[in-house]
C-alpha cells in the first residue's frame, strides 16, 4: 500500500469513527409514547347484576335436583 493510498484510508476511517453533531442529531428518531390507564377488570363489574344472577342460577338447578 502506497503513501497515498494509505492516507486515504486513514482518513476514511478517522470519518467513520469522530462523531459529527451533525451526523448524531440526524440520525435520532424520536418516538412518542403514550400510556393509556385502563380500567381494571373488577372495577367494570357490577356487583348486584352479579348476585342477581347467581341467585337465578341457584334457583334454577336447585329445581333441576328437586324434580329427580
Amino acid at each position: 500500500m502506497d503513501n497515498k493510498t494509505f492516507l486515504r484510508e486513514m482518513a476514511k476511517h478517522a470519518q467513520r469513527n469522530t462523531s459529527s453533531t451533525k451526523r448524531e442529531a440526524s440520525n435520532q428518531k424520536k418516538v412518542h409514547v403514550k400510556f393509556i390507564k385502563e380500567a381494571s377488570i373488577f372495577d367494570q363489574i357490577d356487583v348486584e347484576s352479579l348476585a342477581l344472577f347467581r341467585e337465578m342460577m341457584a334457583d334454577r338447578y336447585r329445581s333441576l335436583y328437586e324434580e329427580e
